[in-house]
């Protein structure tokens, strides 16, 4: 094995153990879909990653190719060359990012922060192994095998949870808080600033023996017997994390031959599962995030069952061992019928389960397990508390994108426009909602109003409206998207006023316009598309495209006149 001098060293990484070895699988297994490495900044990531591709490229080729935030779709698919194609006549690709990091790593920093297409494109071709390239006439399939992984600090925006998904592993990565790593790692990096060659040689033999482990193990990988008792044990991981689909189940099972065939294991066992487990169900679990505590020895789970007992014999001594206090007032409580009662001393509970509603009934108190600790019940069981008083829909924002375009301005329907603008304000206006307005005007689009709570500034704002030109609705989807990355708190409405009759740069306006609103407004959460075309004979574009976005449709009433 060739020695790479002016690399730190994989095996002199201190620290990122579960980072450490989900790469590993992953290299292993490329059809694993990558690793998403979601936490703090400085912790070096890149470095490690760098370390793991020129371990492997030792003896290898296996590339690494790091993808910048602000990349163009023709640099990450490729492209056909324009220099060939008009000089020579040639129809030549130039390959993309994707294809140079063929059987290697792709990295992104910052995954978070790419485009949503680009990343719907590296996932299904790190799931995959191939990508369909569509450029000019030329239709092609490219092999582009590798390694996805991703990372991402959580305070500067979340990934979609389908993307997040689409991702076989994902770890959290924190800052070393042991002092002696902290330690090791200043030493081992002054060493090797120091003296390169001479570090890097002292862990050749650490080296040498992680690349071989690797190697032995992709050989090996599709020989490793699976149990069938495995599969019950992981479908059970994956309901008691409430997960959705049936990625998981089978992830779990891939990546723990990984993790066997790694050991150099010929067998998968339920210990190697369970190391496994909280990389694929990090990300994916809808009951919190997944606990390492089913990774405990034994003997940890046997403490565990002593502290448990000891505080069963001292609930059992309570003479309220069966009951919680109730934390909602006893002229509140009501019997399923919905009858309310109470009590003299309030110390009667009613709480909700999924499966076992409780009732003030004596005798169903019976059905409350006595053996529970307060902890264990609000760990394990759901509870639903109503309270009257209190409403939990979200604040509205009427977003209002209105075709005030030439083939608008030509039916006179600009007015009645507004006028449903107003009439769809006021429906909402006991919410307290958000307007925001949006235009479209000689083809492009204009942001008239912005997060406003007035509603009279708004209909103000729709009096000096511009009208003509051409209907590019393109533009708007992108300020729409800009829009509702505020906050997750917020009900957003876009609500659609046009005749359907688009115009862009290409020929086919109309599918354009149907990715666009697919693409760049899928935080909307209902959609209104209100028909405005006029005449006898009528195109229903407009209709057409509701029924593309799956949007609510309504015809525009226009008075004669």
């Amino acid at each position: 094995m060739k020695t790479l001098k002016n690399t730190f060293p994989f095996s002199a990484i201190v620290g990122q153990d579960d980072f450490k070895l989900a790469l590993i699988l992953n290299v292993i297994d490329p059809l694993l879909g990558g690793v998403l490495a979601i936490g703090d900044k400085g912790t070096g990531k890149t470095t490690l990653i760098r370390s793991l591709a020129q371990l492997i490229n030792a003896e290898d080729s296996f590339p690494f190719v790091n993808l910048p935030i602000g990349v163009s779709e023709d640099r990450v698919l490729g492209h056909v060359n324009l220099e060939k194609l008009i000089n020579e006549k040639k129809e030549q690709v130039q390959l993309g990012l994707l294809a140079k990091a063929n059987k290697g790593c792709l990295y992104i920093d910052e995954i978070n922060l790419l485009n949503d297409y680009l990343m719907d494109v590296l996932l299904d071709a790190s799931a995959t192994g191939s990508y369909h390239l569509e450029r000019e006439g030329i239709s092609k399939t490219i092999e582009s095998r590798f390694c996805l992984i991703g990372s991402m600090n959580p305070e500067e925006g979340d990934l979609r949870p389908q993307l997040k998904d689409r991702f076989g592993l994902s770890v959290v990565i924190k800052t070393a808080v042991s002092l002696e790593e902290r330690t090791q790692i200043i030493s081992n990096r002054l060493q090797f600033d120091d003296d390169p060659q001479e570090f890097v040689a002292s862990y050749s033999e650490k080296q040498e023996k992680i690349y071989h482990q690797i190697k032995n193990a992709q050989k090996n990988l599709k020989s490793i017997k699976i149990d069938e008792s495995l599969y019950e044990i992981a479908a059970n991981l994956a309901l008691l994390n409430e997960v959705e689909g049936h990625r998981a189940d089978i992830l779990l099972l891939k990546t723990a031959r990984a993790y066997a065939a790694y050991l150099n294991d010929t067998t998968v066992e339920e210990f190697h599962l369970q190391k496994i487990a909280p990389f694929v169900l990090n990300h994916r679990s809808n009951n919190g995030d997944f606990s390492k505590e089913q990774n405990n020895s034994q003997e940890e789970q046997e403490q565990q069952k002593q502290e448990q007992q000891k505080e069963e014999e001292s609930s059992n001594s309570s003479q309220q061992e069966h009951t919680f206090q109730s934390i909602i007032p006893a002229n509140e409580r009501k019997h399923s019928n919905g009858v309310k009662t109470g009590s003299k001393n309030g110390a009667n509970t009613k709480s909700y389960h999924q499966q076992n509603q409780l009732t003030e009934n004596p005798s169903a108190l019976k059905n409350i397990d006595n053996r529970k600790t307060v902890s264990q019940y609000l760990a394990t069981d759901k509870f639903e508390i109503k309270n009257k008083f209190q409403q939990s829909k979200s604040q509205p924002h009427l977003i209002f994108l209105l075709d005030s375009s030439g083939s608008m301005l030509k039916e006179k329907v600009v007015a009645y426009a507004k006028g449903l603008v107003e009439k769809f304000a006021k429906l909402e206006s006991g919410l307290k909602p958000i307007y925001s307005l949006i235009s479209l005007y000689n083809g492009d689009a204009d942001l008239v109003q912005e997060g406003s709570k007035d509603i009279d500034e708004l209909l103000e704002k729709l009096k000096d409206i511009k009208t003509g030109g051409k209907t590019n609705i393109v533009p708007a989807f992108k300020k729409i998207k800009a829009l509702t990355n505020n906050s997750k708190d917020i009900n957003y409405e876009l609500i659609i006023i046009t005749d359907g009759k688009f115009n862009t740069a290409t020929e086919n306006a109309f599918d354009e316009a149907v990715i666009a609103c697919q693409t760049y407004c899928k935080s909307v959460h209902q959609l209104t598309v209100v028909d405005a075309e006029k005449g006898l004979v009528k195109l229903n574009l407009a209709q057409k495209f509701a029924t593309k976005i799956r949007a609510n449709y309504e015809p525009l009433m226009l008075q004669n006149g």
